[in-house]
């Protein structure tokens, strides 16, 4: 029976094109934490490689690839520093990646290329571990597993070709050795003990978001990034009126006629709260209305301030200052994602008494005479309130726009913002009210933070993006503090309807960026404890068990646990090495029907070997097929072992046939 070549595929083929996709997805774990130009060399080295691996006639002088090997190794030892040391490194096993494709790849050279990729997904879990490691982590394990099966053939004979369902079966085989150890690496990841102590941090650098926060802000600095649409933190929390939805970040009081910035006060001690974090409550205020609960996931980013709902009540951290204007920071700037509580209430006032004045009063020298002037005639013989909201409609209802672009950009930015362009963003309207605000003797300062955010329903969350940063206005009337928003921009602007279906499917799969960062980012050991409680919890227990308290020691469970997790492995370990490997004539007959396959000949699972040779019908294949059965059986049937020699023989006739 001759056999359909159409069906049949060189082993080699498979292997290398696994190979070529392992290398890709170590590539893509670190494509965003790299510079432009290493991605561009690994790319066009690697498209190179590929041709040279379709027309196999030529490839690389390995001396060669050597020497640039080191080169690239001491550039990139040469580059670290204790600012830097992952991306170096990562940018560096990249190149050396890539120089190994262009080799005439042996078994070593494969295992060199997969032990690489594994490196540079490593070293993107130290940079971050987001949704897309898991993602990348799970492919990678799948196509290894693949891969050293096929490469274990490929080994033994590089122009082995096999049936595609053959082949097929391997692969089905080959993946579950994955499937199995996932549900242990669940259990392992839920069980095993954590520690908060960051043993990689000192590696760790990760790549702050660049947000349209800033506690130093100068009018006409903007930038692209209040177009990015990158999420700097998610809310989870019951969806509320979205004209309440401003987040508080930092108070900017001071003005030098071009930019402003916070003046802090000292901020007062953190009581210690249950559970060993700091709480800072903030109800000395005379905050009155309702109150709305958040827990904050935030991305890192470059500043210390932390936000919430404005105005905050209580915000649940460790090391957390409080400022008496109630915003909240943390030592240093936040340079890996937290996880934070905070109660907040929904008040139009913040009361407070004893104000320092002059603080909030504060003019530069160089005040134009034409905005005391504008301001004069808008507030002339005018009552306070009427004062504010003269100003705040000659801002927001008059000829006056909301625009990102053609900014005024000069030493006199208010004064070409209000009387020659009259458009501007969020920062010339807020400074505008609070300059007119002070020239008319009423306190005001700029509070700066987000606005809006879109509320996924699926999550229950707000995912707020960077382009929502936004900056508005505080004055003091009354002894409190009134919110006022001059911007003219619609709630559209930063709270978004869109109906159309990307923009909802961007939506959702937010929730599984939401979920990862909740459940696998920010699980620790108070976690595990407090999962253990709620099992502990939800046991129920028979009548006459009531009265019986059921206690946890915590040392002796993990104990227990570890203990627990050696023996199992040890078990299964002996279990393996004393029934799960094949003897070695085991090994020999599936070699030998390996061999036949290639032939065209199937051996069904009822036929006996002699029927199967019997049906062969070209005379030298049946020659030697039947040697083979013959030397076989006269060791088999005889219940005698076989010798080393006895294998040698008939792998020598295998080889043969």
């Amino acid at each position: 029976m001759a056999k359909n070549r159409s069906v049949w595929v060189k082993i080699e083929h498979i292997v290398k094109t696994i190979t070529y996709i392992i290398g890709l997805i170590g590539f893509l774990s670190v494509f965003k934490h790299i510079s432009f130009i290493y991605s561009a060399i690994f790319i066009v080295l690697c498209l190179l490689a590929v041709y040279f691996d379709l027309k196999k006639s030529f490839h690389m002088p390995r001396w060669f690839l050597n020497l640039t090997a080191v080169a690239v190794i001491l550039l990139s030892f040469f580059r670290l520093s204790l600012d830097n040391l992952v991306v170096p490194a990562v940018e560096g096993l990249l190149i050396l990646l890539s120089i190994k494709f262009l080799e005439e790849k042996r078994f070593r050279d494969y295992m060199q290329i997969y032990l690489i990729s594994l490196f540079l997904l490593s070293g993107s879990a130290l940079l971050t571990i987001d949704i897309e490691f898991s993602i990348y982590f799970l492919i990678m394990i799948f196509l290894l597993t693949v891969s050293l099966v096929l490469l274990t053939y490929y080994s033994q004979e590089p122009d082995l070709e096999l049936p595609k369902t053959t082949i097929l079966k391997i692969v089905l085989k080959s993946l579950l050795i994955p499937l199995i150890s996932i549900p242990m690496t669940l259990f392992l990841f839920i069980i095993l003990p954590r520690t908060s102590y960051p043993f990689f941090n000192f590696l760790n650098r990760a790549e702050k978001a660049k947000t349209g926060f800033t506690d130093n802000v100068r009018l006409g600095a903007v930038s692209g990034i209040q177009e990015d649409a990158t999420a700097i933190f998610r809310a989870h929390m019951e969806k509320i009126d979205e004209r309440h939805l401003y987040w508080r970040g930092i108070i900017l009081d001071h003005f030098d006629g071009t930019s402003w910035k916070g003046t802090e006060g000292n901020p007062s001690k953190s009581p210690l709260n249950k559970g060993g974090q700091r709480g800072v409550m903030s109800n000395e205020m005379g905050l009155k209305g309702e109150k709305v609960k958040q827990t904050i996931y935030m991305e890192p980013y470059e500043n210390r301030y932390l936000f919430a709902l404005d105005k905050p009540y209580l915000i649940t951290l460790k090391d957390i200052k409080k400022y008496g204007d109630l915003t909240f920071s943390l030592p240093k700037e936040v340079d890996k994602r937290i996880r934070y509580d905070a109660v907040s209430i929904l008040s139009d006032v913040i009361f407070e008494e004893g104000i320092d004045k002059n603080k909030y009063l504060q003019l530069p020298e160089n005040i134009s005479p034409e905005i005391i002037a504008l301001v004069k005639g808008l507030t002339s013989g005018k009552e306070r309130e009427e004062t504010v909201k003269s100003i705040l409609t000659f801002l927001k209802g008059g000829n006056y726009k909301y625009s990102l672009e053609n900014l005024p950009v000069s030493r006199t930015p208010l004064d070409d913002f209000l009387f020659k362009h009259k458009r501007g963003n969020c920062e010339y309207f807020a400074s505008a009210m609070t300059v007119m605000l002070r020239i008319a003797d009423i306190p005001a300062r700029l509070v700066g933070g987000y606005r809006g955010g879109y509320y996924n329903e699926i999550g229950k969350y707000y995912m707020v993006p960077q382009k929502n940063a936004h900056v508005w206005v505080e004055a003091y009337i009354d002894k409190g503090w009134i919110r006022l928003d001059p911007t003219p921009a619609s709630i559209e602007g930063f709270v978004s309807h869109r109906r159309d279906m990307l923009f909802k499917i961007r939506l959702a799969l937010d929730t599984i960026n939401y979920y990862w960062n909740a459940f696998v980012i920010s699980y620790d050991f108070e976690k595990q404890i407090s999962l253990f409680h709620k099992i502990q919890s939800g046991i129920k227990k028979p009548p006459y068990l009531k009265e019986i308290k059921l206690s946890i020691n915590k040392e002796k469970l993990i104990k227990y646990l570890v203990v627990s997790i050696v023996l199992s492995a040890t078990v299964f370990t002996l279990y393996v090495l004393a029934f799960g490997r094949k003897s070695e004539e085991e090994r020999l007959i599936a070699l030998f029907l390996k061999r036949m396959e290639r032939h065209g000949y199937t051996k069904g699972k009822s036929r006996g070997l002699e029927e199967f040779v019997a049906e062969i019908r070209e005379d030298d294949l049946k020659h030697e097929t039947y040697r083979f059965v013959k030397e076989f059986e006269e060791n088999f049937y005889k219940d005698r072992r076989l010798t080393k020699e006895d294998a040698k023989k008939l792998k020598n006739i295998i080889k043969g046939i």
